[in-house]
């Protein structure tokens, strides 16, 4: 594996980009990014993140050419908007009368808002655990006059989640943390998002490299020409890249990139 390979790289966050034990983007990735773009490397982000959130948690000073938000269901560049996909209109109808029957703490996410129905203090945990706020609590009730791209349901076991995708049929949803899920549309994620930004972008597959470190990364990962896992990646993706490299917290993308041949000698400015 060489530069010349590899045309474009996709980047997970949490886990990936932000390590959540500092809170804080490891400078090494930040100068690897950097250097990236340097080279003529494409960089993107792949997260189930908001834009409103990514503004929040990563640096100013590190730029990427696009952006796949909402495990796909957003992707754009600071051109234009590449592709969206909303949940159905029949599918929210579906959530609004499961939250009615048993209600339960959910985030409601647009294309340029999040907010919430209510939150607990288990809603509080989980939002820490990613270094993020809690967002607002707002009426729901028009959430029907609006494009929905993606909803987080909290504090629901396999059962329970189960149930409520039954008043979702057209939808799917992916764990991230034990207690909440990303439900999108059936033919949405990563892996959708990659392949409509790289017809934009007219790149292959096999000329792109992805790093994540999560159950959402899996089917990203399993696309790409070249997957690699960060260290404290769980089991499932470990299972499914070509390579395991270090810990975020042991400049493991650095190492990574290292390890390919797409970073040689050391960078002089």
């Amino acid at each position: 594996m060489t530069q010349c390979d590899i045309k474009a790289i996709f980047f997970d966050v949490d886990g990936t980009l932000i390590s959540h034990r500092k809170h804080a983007v490891p400078t090494s990735t930040i100068h690897a990014i950097s250097r990236l773009r340097k080279q003529g490397i494409l960089t993107f982000v792949a997260t189930g993140r908001h834009p409103i959130e990514l503004r929040k948690l990563l640096p100013d000073n590190l730029e990427f050419d696009a952006y796949l938000c909402l495990n796909g269901m957003y992707c754009f560049n600071k051109n234009e908007v590449i592709s969206t996909k909303p949940i159905p209109k029949e599918d929210m109808k579906g959530l609004l009368q499961s939250l009615d029957q048993t209600p339960f703490p959910c985030t409601f996410i647009t294309q340029d808002e999040m907010y919430m129905n209510y939150a607990n203090d288990l809603v509080a945990q989980v939002q820490r655990d990613i270094s993020s706020d809690v967002s607002e609590t707002k009426d729901v009730s028009n959430v029907l006059q609006e494009d929905i791209l993606q909803v987080i349901p909290y504090g629901l076991d396999e059962m329970q989640i189960s149930e409520v995708l039954k008043y979702m049929p057209h939808c799917k949803a992916t764990s991230w943390h034990d207690h909440a899920r990303d439900i999108i549309v059936k033919e949405g994620g990563k892996d959708i998002g990659i392949k409509e930004i790289l017809q934009y972008y007219n790149l292959e597959l096999s000329e792109i490299m992805a790093f994540g470190d999560g159950d959402n990364d899996v089917k990203m990962l399993e696309i790409a020409g070249v997957s690699v896992a960060m260290g404290n990646g769980n089991e499932n993706v470990k299972a499914v890249v070509d390579y395991i490299t270090a810990d975020i917290d042991d400049d493991g993308i650095e190492k990574a990139l290292y390890h390919y041949g797409i970073f040689h000698e050391t960078l002089i400015n």
